[in-house]
């Protein structure tokens, strides 16, 4: 079936190419019949090369703090509360998103001398592969190509010509299995394929959760933001991390997203397999773009959350 193509919405930017949103994250945690305290950590916005936090407000009866997960630094609130009583926060943000500005040239890449220091983006993760099979295809991909950026381009390419966007064709946790088996999927499988590509050919990567701030179609009620989007961030010595959104490429047909983003994308998280600060005592989550609870040391998904925005 051939993919249909829709255009992209575009924030409207100032002179500078600047977009800036205000955006509402309310969240409630329901009660919760446990033996003690219900722990909930919830993603907090943070900066980043493309965008700041220019306004934060925090409302809730319940005392949270502000925590920085260790490996990452992602930013969230955490709070212990009575399980018999629940909470609501509610997070006003005043974000600033900033053009991504990068002088993307292969003359400017140099040679990444230390590999320890991205050891971690380089591994496989859970569901991420990085095996004899995936390196065997980065090689095919990459052929005589020595220069890490356009090997890089070389893998982006292969992932938005090979794979289409399909939302319910997807895996639900991210699959480079799920991506090579079906050739379809949501963000999060198109993007395990890219990062999966990129560290068996020796470029670290790694995944950026965040949201698409997209208006209601015309003629329609604006309401509460649904699920996520995620894209990846590879490094290049010499020019830093550099984002890429394969996903907005296959479903939109969109270019120039190697290197950029869409002005609407806003991001609440790096990194997969995450230990939350302070530790989560079930197993790691596997990628934080919402709430995370847990009652007697289980996850807990009694919560409701409500995330809305209007671009000034």
């Amino acid at each position: 079936m051939p993919q249909v193509l829709v255009e992209c919405p575009r924030p409207k930017a100032d002179e500078f190419g600047v977009v800036r949103y205000e955006i509402r994250d309310r969240l409630r945690v329901e009660p919760a019949k446990a033996s003690g305290a219900l722990a909930v950590w919830q993603p907090l916005i943070s900066d980043s090369p493309y965008q700041r936090v220019l306004d934060l407000a925090v409302a809730s009866p319940a005392e949270w703090r502000e925590t920085r997960e260790p490996v990452h630094g992602n930013r969230m609130l955490h709070a212990e509360i009575p399980p018999s009583t629940g909470t609501t926060l509610d997070v006003r943000y005043l974000v600033e998103r900033l053009p991504v500005r990068h002088a993307i040239h292969p003359g400017c890449v140099r040679p990444l001398d230390d590999l320890c220091l991205f050891a971690r983006d380089l591994a496989a993760e859970q569901f991420v592969d990085v095996d004899t099979r995936t390196r065997a295809l980065a090689a095919e991909i990459a052929g005589d190509e020595t220069n890490p950026l356009m090997k890089a381009r070389r893998f982006y390419d292969y992932v938005t010509s090979s794979m289409t966007y399909d939302a319910a064709n997807q895996s639900w946790r991210g699959s480079t299995e799920h991506a090579l088996v079906c050739a379809a999927g949501n963000c999060n499988d198109i993007h395990a394929l890219f990062i999966s590509l990129c560290r068996s050919g020796g470029i670290p990567a790694r995944l950026v959760m965040g949201q698409a701030l997209e208006p209601p179609p015309p003629g329609e009620a604006a309401c509460d933001l649904c699920g996520y989007h995620c894209w990846a961030e590879f490094f290049m010595a010499g020019l830093g991390w550099l984002p890429a959104d394969a996903s907005c490429a296959c479903k939109y047909g969109t270019h120039g997203l190697f290197g950029s983003l869409e002005m609407n994308h806003i991001a609440w998280s790096v990194g997969r397999d995450l230990v939350l600060a302070p530790a989560q005592r079930d197993a790691p989550v596997l990628f934080f773009a919402g709430p995370y609870a847990e009652a007697d040391g289980k996850a807990y998904r009694g919560f409701e959350r409500h995330i809305s925005f209007e671009a000034l």
